[in-house]
């Protein structure tokens, strides 16, 4: 009886284990789906919080590019017609507003290519502010950001460069300015992207904005840096896609990533996820559910063994009952074969013993 109360416990539990097996690889499956899901819709709004981030970062430092222009427009155009009026009056302002904005550089490229630029050439020369051009073979006029400024008529931002200087990326934003009709130069203002990076690593995952050219100017990742083949690499699977839509690239390094990308004003904002995540997150489910099983199946085999036992225990008390009635019988039935044979011995006897009288009778 107990092998068969073991037998029933243990094709219940298989039978069980077999539908959780099956309940547990459908469920994989779907909290996979879930969490990839979950990801993509993470990542779309870390991506918009990200070109959040870059227009307010360019919104910024145009308004305060337009804020000094209405500071310098202020004066009259006598105090701004000639290089030397310039020079005294918008020098100390240009100095003012590089400090209060840290910026890189802030400079007016006058209409004879000339610079009054304060920046960190004149800091190391200990003066506010200083000049720049024909004698240092510089003419403002052929630069990029003069001719795109006047040709626009209006603001314009260069693609990201690497400053001389520093060596550090950034931007030069530029615009023309004008008193009472009259040309005065272009204003303009050359800003580091390490606040943006600063502000950019504040936020959770990687990202990295590129521009027209493909260089990305700030990245969370030293392998999106640059010219670095990943950005190439996520923008040739970014112009496969629309705005927004989730794609999959291999990185140079071999590993599958999850990208996401958006344009604005020029620029290219792009997520990074590590499908590596997904798997993992996937796996450890899966895990934990393999453990309870494998610990639900041990408890129902034990506890399914006392409920069969529980509820046998009148078979038991048959069985126990009909062995003894089947004992009984079979006792009784030798007790009888005896009993016919001791007959058949007396019966013998007695007729040897008759015989024996005949045979002496005669």
């Amino acid at each position: 009886m107990r092998s068969v109360k073991i037998k029933v416990a243990l094709i219940a539990n298989i039978i069980a284990i077999i539908c959780l097996l099956i309940l547990g690889i459908a469920t994989f499956a779907f909290v996979k789906e879930a969490i990839f899901k979950e990801i993509v819709n993470s990542e779309q709004n870390r991506l918009i919080s990200t070109k959040n981030l870059m227009v307010n970062f360019k919104d910024s430092t145009s308004e305060s590019l337009n804020k000094l222009s209405e500071t310098i427009l202020r004066r009259p155009y006598s105090d701004l017609n000639s290089p030397e009026k310039l020079m005294d009056n918008i020098g100390y302002q240009l100095r003012s507003f590089r400090d209060s904005g840290n910026f890189l550089a802030v400079y007016l490229a006058q209409p004879n290519g000339e610079l009054i630029v304060s920046d960190t050439d004149s800091d190391s020369k200990g003066l506010d502010y200083g000049t720049y051009g024909k004698a240092d073979n510089y003419d403002a006029t052929t630069r990029e950001y003069y001719i795109e400024a006047m040709k626009n008529k209006g603001l314009y931002i260069t693609p990201s460069y690497i400053d001389v200087t520093t060596g550090l990326p950034c931007f030069t934003y530029a615009m023309p300015i004008y008193k009472d009709g009259n040309f005065i130069g272009v204003l303009a203002i050359d800003v580091l992207v390490r606040d943006l990076e600063d502000r950019l690593k504040q936020m959770p995952g990687a990202s990295f904005i590129y521009d027209k050219n493909r260089f990305s100017f700030v990245s969370t990742n030293k392998n999106y840096i640059g010219n670095d083949p990943n950005v190439g690499i996520v923008a040739d699977g970014y112009s496969k896609v629309k705005d927004g839509e989730p794609f999959f690239y291999t990185s140079k390094e071999g590993n599958e990533r999850l990208g996401m990308c958006d344009s604005v004003d020029g620029y290219t904002v792009c997520n990074m996820a590590y499908i590596d995540t997904i798997s993992q997150s996937s796996k450890k489910i899966a895990y934990v559910q393999a453990i309870i099983v494998v610990f639900t199946s041990i408890a129902s085999i034990i506890l399914l063994y006392f409920i069969i036992s529980y509820y046998l225990s009148p078979l038991q008390t048959i069985q126990r009952g009909l062995n003894s009635f089947f004992d009984f019988i079979n006792h009784k039935t030798k007790d009888s074969a005896m009993i016919d044979v001791k007959s058949n011995d007396e019966l013998g006897a007695m007729a040897k013993t008759i015989n024996e009288n005949i045979t002496k009778t005669k």
